[in-house]
């Protein structure tokens, strides 16, 4: 554990350069500490670890230690963790260093991660106006870490030697992450912008995969943003675009009635209601 605590402070530094090198070296211990590790049929209950400001983190009964490394599961709660640092670009470096270590990892499911991120995000009444905004970013930010590591729609069950191992990703998890980055655009209006072009991410990712439940998942995409969201918005729009060209066979009219007259957004009839969304002059 001596070994890897050191760059995390590397992490948070300003300089981009130290943190992309944090970041590497971290990702190229983990991998070695995982290659080394063979999992155990009698996992017994996780001891308390201490972090390098010497406060002792109870390490949650998320199932991480089961098929992971010490360190590697450590590594995990603590990048987790570090999404909502306050300390001067300590985001991005824990950001960029999670996103990696979840591409290179096959131990851990993209329920288990997202229910790490929720549980560390969360807010409540007593908390500061920086501490709730530190919270919301790192929901933010580590959604968009699983999108991006490829962890949401990985095809491949877990490494491990049971015959029944779960699928890295499920229908289910990806149900969640849509869910909640609505959840977070409608939280905050300034947060808005950058939850739904997450959710584009997650929408480019399902197109390009081959999971087998994308068909479904595309329809609940569409019942989410659509049939249970009834406000149109100009970051709505732009899905709108996105999600017609990815099914261009759907029966739009049903979803973009009664706003807009045509089915396909950029029809002329429905310029006025666009100038409308996009609060612009329609045109002369």
């Amino acid at each position: 554990m001596s070994t890897i605590l050191p760059l995390f402070w590397d992490l948070s530094s300003a300089n981009k350069r130290h943190r992309i090198d944090a970041s590497a070296k971290l990702i190229g211990a983990l991998e070695h500490f995982q290659a080394r590790f063979t999992p155990k049929s009698d996992i017994s209950e996780p001891a308390s670890e201490e972090d390098d400001d010497g406060e002792a983190q109870a390490s949650k009964d998320d199932g991480l230690d089961a098929l992971n490394a010490t360190d590697v599961s450590y590594s995990i709660r603590r990048l987790v963790r570090g999404l909502a640092s306050p300390r001067e670009s300590s985001r991005l470096g824990f950001a960029v260093a999670l996103t990696e270590l979840l591409s290179r990892i096959d131990t851990i499911t993209c329920s288990q991660i997202v229910s790490l991120i929720l549980d560390s995000s969360k807010t409540h009444g007593s908390m500061t106006g920086q501490e709730e905004r530190d919270a919301l970013f790192a929901r933010l930010f580590g959604l968009t870490a699983v999108i991006q590591s490829g962890l949401l729609v990985r095809n491949t069950p877990l490494s491990t030697s049971a015959s029944s191992a779960p699928a890295a990703s499920s229908l289910a998890g990806y149900r969640e992450v849509i869910t909640e980055l609505v959840a977070l655009g409608e939280k905050k209006s300034w947060l808005r912008e950058s939850a739904w072009w997450t959710i584009g991410l997650a929408i480019d990712a399902l197109d390009e995969s081959e999971v087998s439940w994308k068909d479904e998942a595309f329809e609940s995409t569409l019942e989410t943003l659509f049939v249970d969201n009834k406000l149109w918005t100009p970051e709505k729009i732009a899905l709108t675009l996105k999600l017609q060209k990815y099914r261009p066979a759907r029966d739009w009219n049903v979803l973009m009635s009664p706003t807009f007259k045509h089915p396909h957004v950029l029809s002329t009839g429905n310029y006025s209601a666009l100038s409308r969304i996009l609060k612009v002059r329609p045109p002369v």
